[in-house]
């Protein structure tokens, strides 16, 4: 991953669905002023945005949405690409449960009457984008994930990548590597009533390793990597660490 420099580099918060990602875009709004934030439409929205004659990009610290890496094209400024993975299990068994649970959400329509076997094994291209590979999609930037296109991209244009799983510890590193301040949270958009990871038939299990084989590889990396950074800490940051993760832990009983 690359170094990054707050006083030049525009940091763009590509947000995986289901990652933490509500939690982390309500810590980035702290961090800066409004006018130095821009929140990303979907898809069929986002030239609208970009194409505003009024809007002065130059003064952007920051931008996210569920948008896949190449985004920064659209602005030329330097830039570097943070975002949080989540092990691919847990982030499909989420995405399942979120879906039935909100009546708004576009696939709620096709998903509320199945299970989670008919969902996972359903057919439907549009169900099985998002639970085949999608975090690789996402960071390769290409409609069909691309593993070495991701590690590229990681390497070249990623200053940060948090795990879900140890999201106080990545939440600590991205604010000593961008001088971010106030990092406190309360956990947002929590899917409230959902399976766990235990009480999935093992042959699903097994179905959903399959699809997401890519995802876990990049999963695993980013992890080890986070792990050895958190190693490299000097013994006072480790303290504020720990001392951070007890008040989280506290805060959000």
């Amino acid at each position: 991953m690359i170094s990054f420099n707050q006083h030049q580099n525009l940091i763009i918060f590509m947000h995986i669905p289901k990652t933490g990602g509500i939690t982390l875009r309500n810590i980035i709004d702290k961090q800066y002023a409004q006018e130095q934030i821009m929140k990303l439409p979907q898809k069929r929205k986002l030239a609208q945005v970009l194409n505003q004659p009024k809007r002065n990009f130059e003064n952007l610290q920051c931008i996210y949405g569920h948008h896949r890496f190449g985004i920064h094209e659209h602005f030329q400024k330097p830039f570097s690409y943070i975002t949080m993975l989540r092990h691919p299990v847990e982030r499909i068994i989420s995405t399942y449960f979120f879906i039935l649970q909100n009546e708004r959400n576009r696939m709620h329509e096709k998903v509320k009457n199945m299970t989670f076997e008919e969902f996972i094994l359903s057919p439907d291209p549009n169900i099985q984008v998002p639970l085949s590979n999608h975090q690789t999609r996402f960071i390769s930037g290409e409609k069909n994930p691309d593993f070495q296109k991701a590690q590229l991209n990681i390497k070249q244009h990623f200053s940060a990548i948090g795990i879900t799983e140890m999201y106080n510890e990545s939440l600590f590193i991205m604010k000593k590597k961008l001088g971010w301040n106030d990092i406190s949270y309360t956990k947002k958009n929590i899917t409230k009533i959902r399976s766990k990871k235990d009480d999935i038939p093992e042959d699903l299990l097994q179905v959903i390793k399959e699809k997401n084989e890519l995802d876990i590889q990049l999963y695993d990396d980013a992890k080890a990597m986070l792990l050895k950074e958190i190693e490299s800490l000097d013994q006072p940051s480790k303290n504020d660490l720990n001392e951070f993760i007890q008040h989280q832990a506290v805060k959000n009983v």
